[in-house]
Parts: C-alpha cells; sequence; structure tokens
C-alpha cells in the first residue's frame, strides 16, 4: 500500500517527491519507473525474506531520476532500479554509484556481443526486454498472412494494412527499435525499408505497448511492432496475441545501482542482492512479471517456451546501443521528417510502385522508389552531438529549421515520384 500511495503522488508531481528525513533507518529509498504490478510483487518478496527493512518507491522516467541523483545529496535515493537505457551511463560518468562488488555475481555482462553495462562495475543489468512482433494468430490465418519471420517481412505487399508502427519521438520503447532495423540493415537501406513498411502500416503516436495490444485483441490490426514484455504480460492476462522475435533482432537491459550517496547503504545492497539472486531473477518469469532474466542460470527453471536471449541466431547480432543513444534526438526528428508527416503519401506512392510493377513497368516503379526512399541526411550528419544538442529541444528555432529543411527536401522527392507514377 504503501508503494501505491508513494507511486500516486509521485506521478501527481511529475514522478519527484521530496524525501523525508523522518523515514526509518530500515527504510530503503528506491527510484523507479517500473510499473506499479512489477513494484508490489518485488516489494512482498524482498519484505517477506527481509522483514527487518522497509521499501519506499520513488516514480519517475529516466529524466527524473537523472534530475534527482544530480542533486548535491542525490535526493536521498538509495537505489536507482528501471529500464532507463541513457540514465545510468550518463550518471556513472558523473560518479553517481558506488562499486557493486560481488552484488552481482553471475548476472551477464553481454548477450551476443552488446555489453549490458560500462564495465566498471558501478551498475549492472536486471532484466533483458527484446524487439519484434505482437501477433494475433487468428487475425492473420483468416487473412491468408503467414507469420512473419523477420523485418523485411512487413515491407511484402501482403501485409498492407494489418501492421501497425510506432512513432519513436511518442513511444518510448520505439527508437532502440528503429535502431535495430537500421544498424542491421545499413543507413540507406533500412530507412528504405521503413519507408515501405511505413506504407503498409497504421502509426501509433499515443497509449505505447499497452494501445497497440489493446488494439490487436480488438482484432483491427494482426501485427504490431513492439517490444515483448507487453505482449506476453497480455497474453498472461487472457488476450488472443502472441510474441514472434525476428531472426535478427537485439535485447536491451534494464539496469540497478546504488547511490553513492545512500544514506542506508547496507540496505541498499541487501536489495539490490535480492533482485539479482535467484529468487529475484526467477520473478521475472511470473505472470505478473514476464521480463528475461540476467542471470542465465535462471533458464534452467523457465517453462520450454520462454525466450532464451543467451542463444541462437539472435543473440549473435552485435547491437550497438551507445550509438543509438547518442543520435537518437535527430533519429527521432528525422523519422517525423521522412515518414510521419507524409504518411499517406507513402501509402499511395507505393501502391502506385506496386501496381506499375505489376503491369511490367519496372523502370518507372524503381525510379519512382528511390525518390520516395531516398533519406535527406546522411547517417555522419544524423550522429553529429552538435546537431542532437539542437534537436533536444524540439520547440527551438533550431530544432524547427532543421526539420523544416529535412521536411521541404523530402516533399520535393516525393512530389516527383507521385508525378513520375502519375504519367
Amino acid at each position: 500500500m504503501k508503494a501505491l500511495l508513494r507511486a500516486t503522488l509521485a506521478l501527481a508531481l511529475g514522478g519527484l517527491v521530496p524525501w523525508s528525513a523522518a523515514q526509518a533507518a530500515d527504510t530503503v529509498r528506491v527510484f523507479t519507473s517500473y510499473p506499479q504490478e512489477m513494484m508490489d510483487r518485488y516489494e512482498q518478496a524482498f519484505t517477506k525474506a527481509n522483514p527487518d527493512i522497509k521499501l519506499d518507491f520513488q516514480w519517475g522516467h529516466g529524466g527524473d531520476a537523472m534530475a534527482t541523483l544530480r542533486q548535491p545529496d542525490q535526493g536521498g535515493v538509495d537505489v536507482l532500479w528501471s529500464p532507463a537505457l541513457k540514465a545510468f551511463p550518463a550518471l556513472a560518468k558523473g560518479g553517481a554509484f558506488r562499486p557493486l562488488g560481488d552484488t552481482a555475481k553471475g548476472i551477464a555482462t553481454k548477450v551476443g556481443g552488446m555489453p549490458l553495462t560500462d564495465g566498471k562495475g558501478t551498475y549492472a543489468a536486471f532484466e533483458l526486454a527484446g524487439y519484434g512482433f505482437a501477433v494475433r494468430p487468428d487475425y492473420l490465418r483468416g487473412h491468408g498472412l503467414p507469420v512473419p519471420r523477420d523485418w523485411s517481412d512487413l515491407a511484402k505487399p501482403a501485409y498492407a494494412g494489418h501492421v501497425i508502427l510506432p512513432v519513436p519521438s511518442s513511444t518510448g520503447f520505439a527508437p532502440p527499435m528503429i535502431e535495430v532495423i537500421l544498424q542491421h540493415h545499413g543507413w540507406d537501406k533500412g530507412w528504405a525499408l521503413l519507408a515501405e513498411i511505413a506504407a503498409n502500416a497504421e502509426l501509433l503516436d499515443s497509449g505505447g505497448g499497452v494501445a497497440m495490444v489493446n488494439e490487436l485483441a480488438e482484432g483491427t490490426k494482426g501485427i504490431g511492432m513492439i517490444i515483448d514484455f507487453f505482449v506476453r504480460s497480455a497474453k498472461a492476462d487472457g488476450k488472443p496475441v502472441t510474441f514472434v522475435y525476428p531472426e535478427i533482432t537485439a535485447y536491451v537491459p534494464a539496469h540497478v545501482a546504488i547511490t553513492a550517496q545512500a544514506p542506508h547503504a547496507k540496505a541498499a545492497e541487501t536489495f539490490v542482492r535480492f533482485v539479482l539472486s535467484d529468487e529475484g531473477q526467477a520473478l521475472l518469469m511470473t505472470p505478473e512479471v514476464m521480463r528475461l532474466p540476467v542471470r542465465p542460470s535462471a533458464y534452467a527453471k523457465a517453462p520450454a517456451d520462454f525466450p532464451r536471449p543467451f542463444e541462437g541466431r539472435a543473440a549473435a547480432f552485435v547491437f550497438d546501443p551507445a550509438k543509438g543513444t547518442a543520435r537518437q534526438f535527430a533519429m527521432t526528428a528525422l523519422f517525423d521528417a521522412f515518414i510521419t508527416t507524409r504518411h499517406a503519401q507513402l501509402r499511395d506512392g507505393f501502391a502506385a510502385i506496386r501496381k506499375a510493377e505489376a503491369t511490367g513497368d519496372k523502370a518507372r516503379a524503381e525510379a519512382a522508389r528511390r525518390l520516395l526512399t531516398g533519406v535527406p541526411a546522411t547517417e555522419a550528419e544524423i550522429g553529429a552531438p552538435t546537431l542532437n544538442a539542437a534537436l533536444e529541444d524540439m520547440e527551438s528555432e533550431g530544432a524547427k529549421a532543421v526539420k523544416a529543411r529535412w521536411t521541404q527536401a523530402v516533399g520535393a522527392t516525393t512530389a516527383q515520384a507521385l508525378a513520375a507514377l502519375a504519367k
């Protein structure tokens, strides 16, 4: 109940709640963005094993965590426990965490070739999430569609009108997913693939993973591009959806750390040791949570059909999350200019291209395709720190000027493509 009241108050105050010095000495303050059901599950298990230590949760997103832990007293926070991919490395560079020592012993430091931490031992991975497809099997059967196996499948004409694609500027889990496609297929081919997928898709710009799964459950679409835990939780609740990992995907970690100025460091270490223990990792596989452990030994007790991210071909893809994080502001702005603002034209353009291809007019179709998929910025430009700093505030004059330039360039090539197809 205490976790619920504090999380509710945190939401009401924008995620930041002052720490009261009157809290008991054996109370650990945990800053998190995990959902209430998950916090409750862990609080119950932890306090049962450690009845002399109480937990006090403060809820907030990664930006809230960074603001709080950069205060002189770190806001009185003992533990940061969150899927805030950008916050942990940034805070670690500033000395926000104390070394974990052997607290994280047995926890994986890599998945495939991708490091899960900065390797300095100040924060540890806690769980993983993977990208892929939410699928409603009966919908696909009813429309005569095969289950997609790779991202490129979603660009096939047969899937037109059946896909949901999240917009990365308004959907928190989407930027790394877009990066998976760009890093695997390469810059130009990746954007071309995204443009053709978008032509087949409905764009989701609000509500996140829950809204996407609900739309599939209602039967309006059959496939959604999503992160796995939304789907497994919905399936556990009885919704007619399942999750499919593409042949190539990436897994991104959530982390846990003890703050450098933790008022209750010893009790905080007990909590972190618990969430990384066999018992704490096993809780990730319960129906209330449904996430992927980072303790490889935990999978020995996993159901036969449970995902195993440390095995198979998908684990061999070396995804670079730092690269995606560094260019996230520019990438999301480019997505809006290249895809969101001309979504209807992409649909019309690819419909016409496919019609031209079907009638044998391949030269005209290929010329139009080149125009329609030509991205107006190079990978080097998007990776520039100065550009990303300028685009961090999308309402700034500099950001508006960049987006206007991209939108104008995309508009010109789109008009040329549509005109060529209309001849």
